[in-house]
């Protein structure tokens, strides 16, 4: 399994299932702890400052999920298997290596990438800009067989599932840690933040989130 702890355009209308934009669905979640969820509310509650609710906002949004590949990889062959099957948002994203189309953005939480036969350099370009973000290496055309050894097949939803399961904790955790980062900026800035922030910061469950990371 090829997973790069490396992070759309919406795919349009129609793939078959019913719709390669999908929202809602699957049983996995992906939320903050209870105690890292009060030490949120403690902070909106203490102040009502519109850049923190800012922040806040981003950091609790839900975990958005992408698929990309190569035209004929098997994207949405996998958006259809991953209907149902995992929560928030679930993008076929086009424009990997295609002619006279611009590259697509890669911003998504966690990102699942399909590939034919073999890695090609486009492949390789979109593994490169996804950095330390959770991705996937997927093998789309089973008929095609694959000489890359280090593939998820497309047809093990399972192991796809739970690989995306952890991918979203690990999501999660990053959008915590922005969080913070953000916040410590906002705290420089605006002082009648701050007292607020830093209650936040020295709370144990953020202390958890920011160590564990």
């Amino acid at each position: 399994m090829r997973a790069f702890d490396a992070q759309s355009v919406d795919g349009g209308s129609g793939d078959g299932c019913s719709g390669h934009g999908r929202s809602g669905g699957g049983a996995m979640t992906e939320e903050w702890t209870s105690a890292t969820r009060a030490a949120v509310a403690a902070l909106t509650s203490a102040t009502d400052d519109e850049i923190v609710s800012a922040a806040v906002a981003r950091a609790r949004g839900e975990i958005t999920t992408g698929v990309t590949g190569r035209p004929g990889a098997g994207k949405s062959t996998l958006v259809c298997a991953l209907s149902g099957r995992v929560s928030g948002t679930l993008r076929e994203i086009h424009g990997v290596d295609a002619p006279d189309v611009p590259d697509p953005p890669l911003d998504v939480d966690v990102l699942l990438h399909v590939v034919a036969r073999g890695i090609t350099d486009a492949d390789r370009a979109v593994l490169a800009a996804r950095r330390s973000a959770p991705t996937l290496v997927v093998a789309g055309r089973l008929d095609l067989g694959t000489d890359e050894p280090d593939t998820v097949r497309a047809d093990d939803v399972e192991a796809i599932v739970g690989w995306w399961t952890d991918a979203c904790e690990t999501a999660r955790r990053r959008r915590g840690l922005v969080l913070c980062a953000e916040l410590e900026t906002v705290a420089a800035e605006r002082p009648h933040t701050r007292a607020a922030v830093e209650a936040f910061l020295r709370d144990p469950a953020i202390i958890a989130v920011r160590g564990a990371s």
